[in-house]
């Protein structure tokens, strides 16, 4: 018998499957068209809780997994696809994975990486291997910090590659409001080949991976007519916070999500 997921796995979930994610259509598209021809810097920017991370590592683990399958899902059970999963080192935020794939990954939380870390990188050997992936993770809290021009160098000399995400912000003109990234300068920008926003999932796509899941965390909904455009407006399409409900629901008594439930849930405290 399959042990009943708990809310702390669901917090923690991660697609095994390209199916598993909720839109993003045109990262998917671009990180399994890297599978194919092989990949360049990609910069995906967009809202908070749209997925970009979690995308970028199922793709990265695709894209270097040594046992991928044909319709290029990784295994996720190789050492690699085990290390893209794992969190962030504690000390320097970087860890690098040597396994039979041509690729190997280190990860950088670029809103805690520290001034020295960001000078010294060059003196890691590793960051000289031509199938390394760099993921700099929500790299435009560096151009906030007024650390970001540090990469330029290493962008431009280093053979690796190079992804990164940043967080998009609404920025009203005095004609409409438009999406920036915030502190992030336009010359790292430039050093991306590929630039790729996030994009939430439509409503019946999303009401599908609602089902899927629930299915798979045992999570019963009540009066799902009305619970799942509740759900739909509340959470604003974001799989990020839906996770948060769904971990909550599975943390009561019989792991149902009620109509009330969903009302209830402060869904602008995690966003």
């Amino acid at each position: 018998m399959n042990k009943l997921p708990t809310p702390r796995d669901i917090e923690r979930w991660s697609p095994r499957r390209w199916d598993d994610i909720a839109g993003n259509h045109e990262l998917k598209a671009t990180l399994q068209n890297f599978i194919r021809s092989g990949p360049c810097n990609l910069l995906v920017t967009g809202p908070k809780r749209t997925g970009k991370t979690r995308t970028i590592k199922h793709g990265i683990k695709a894209l270097a997994c040594p046992h991928r399958t044909e319709d290029l899902n990784p295994c996720n059970k190789c050492s690699l696809c085990r290390d893209v999963d794992c969190p962030l080192d504690g000390h320097l935020g970087l860890f690098v994975a040597a396994t039979q794939s041509n690729f190997a990954f280190t990860q950088m939380d670029c809103e805690a990486v520290s001034r020295e870390v960001l000078t010294t990188l060059a003196c890691k050997m590793h960051w000289q291997d031509e199938g390394l992936i760099v993921y700099l993770d929500e790299i435009s809290a560096l151009g906030r910090r007024g650390m970001d021009t540090l990469l330029i160098k290493p962008i431009d000399e280093w053979p690796c590659i190079w992804f990164a995400s940043a967080v998009t912000v609404l920025q009203p003109t005095p004609s409409r409001s438009r999406e920036r990234v915030g502190g992030l300068s336009e010359a790292v920008r430039n050093r991306f080949a590929v630039k790729v926003g996030s994009t939430v999932p439509s409503m019946p796509e999303l009401f599908d991976w609602v089902r899927v899941r629930c299915a798979e965390w045992q999570i019963e909904i009540d009066d799902e007519k009305r619970t799942l455009p509740e759900l739909w407006e509340r959470s604003q399409f974001k799989i990020g916070l839906l996770k948060q409900q769904f971990a909550r629901a599975a943390a009561t008594p019989g792991r149902r999500l009620t109509l009330s439930e969903v009302r209830a849930f402060n869904y602008e405290a995690l966003d």
